[in-house]
């Protein structure tokens, strides 16, 4: 198991701003506490007095950081990382040639990249750094600087295009052309080791899911217990199984496939 750089960035954040908690010696110094509490020889309520007092002053303080602050520092810490994939390592603007592309945190919503110091006058994205399997790739930020899409061919019952994209979470395939106010099905390929020998059938079979579950004469069946319906879902890792909230993972050895009309 590897932490993700979001994991990563948030234990940097802690390390950083809360350094007495996030000390190895803190967990040591609380479990003694608490087994003098346990035996008698310490008041709880004078040991949660004496953590808050010296907690609320780390809360206080890190509340009046600002974001530029917190940027600059994750950007010192992680500029390895976030700086080398670029072309030459240069940290020029290839787009406006005047700025410097820095480390940015999103003001809204979730997210984190690589831009020009000179936005809003300059909009160059290098690089995007988050997003979950579930994320519809649709800003304006995320679809510059792609490569131009693949066409596979065409889908036999809509007659709609079937494209290879590569975004900024890697490739994927999507079925029809992107519109405005509408979002295409999309499926990630994360299962082929080559992309570049992905073919139209296999599009097709990745964008056939999510599907509902059959039972055993074949129609579309529910769950037994509630009615809800039970889903096949290709994730990123593999297949996945989802009732309601209930998520569980296909063995990677039982094979799974669905027909073209889903």
């Amino acid at each position: 198991m590897y932490p993700e750089f979001h994991g990563r960035m948030v234990s940097s954040f802690l390390s950083h701003y809360f350094t007495e908690v996030t000390d190895y010696s803190f967990t040591a110094d609380m479990e003694a506490e608490l087994d003098n509490v346990s035996a008698g020889l310490t008041k709880w309520k004078g040991l949660l007095r004496d953590y808050w007092t010296r907690f609320s002053k780390y809360c206080e303080l890190t509340g009046n950081v600002h974001i530029h602050q917190v940027e600059k520092m994750l950007e010192k810490t992680f500029g390895d990382f976030l700086f080398a994939s670029l072309p030459n390592e240069s940290r020029t603007c290839p787009s406006c040639l005047q700025g410097t592309l820095l480390f940015k945190v999103r003001r809204f919503g979730a997210g984190y990249f690589i831009g020009c110091d000179q936005h809003p006058k300059c909009k160059y994205i290098a690089k995007t750094l988050y997003g979950e399997e579930d994320e519809d790739i649709t800003s304006e930020d995320t679809k510059r600087n792609v490569e131009p899409p693949k066409l596979l061919g065409v889908h036999p019952s809509s007659n709609e295009k079937i494209l290879m994209k590569n975004g900024p979470y890697g490739y994927y395939v999507q079925l029809g052309e992107d519109k405005k106010g509408y979002v295409p099905k999309r499926a990630s390929p994360s299962q082929v080791k080559d992309v570049n020998s992905v073919t139209l059938e296999d599009a097709l079979e990745l964008l056939c899911y999510p599907v509902t579950l059959m039972n055993g004469s074949c129609l579309y069946g529910n769950h037994p217990d509630d009615g809800q319906p039970v889903v096949l879902k290709l994730a990123k890792f593999g297949f996945t199984i989802r009732h309601r909230q209930t998520i569980a993972p296909v063995p990677k050895h039982d094979m799974v496939s669905c027909s073209l009309d889903g």
